[in-house]
């Protein structure tokens, strides 16, 4: 993930289609409804959620879950 997409702030709908968890923006919608959704650990609630710099953690990235079994790291270059 480029540092200065970041820095825009990425929409979390296509955050987790280009990270490879959704095969479109509608999944990532019905995954938000059914509260399978979150970035650090932490429940997305809404689709106008973004991911930005700020959400980049100690370890230098952002982590991605879509239920409990499904994971990724995206770290910011």
């Amino acid at each position: 993930m480029p540092r200065a997409e970041l820095k825009k702030g990425i929409g979390v709908l296509s955050a987790f289609v280009r990270a490879g968890l959704a095969a479109s923006n509608g999944e990532v919608r019905r995954a938000i409804a059914n509260n399978a959704i979150l970035v650090n650990d932490k429940r997305v609630t809404t689709e106008k959620a973004t991911i930005s710099e700020a959400d980049v953690t100690a370890d230098g990235v952002v982590k991605l879950s879509l239920g409990r079994k499904r994971h990724v790291l995206l770290k910011p270059t």
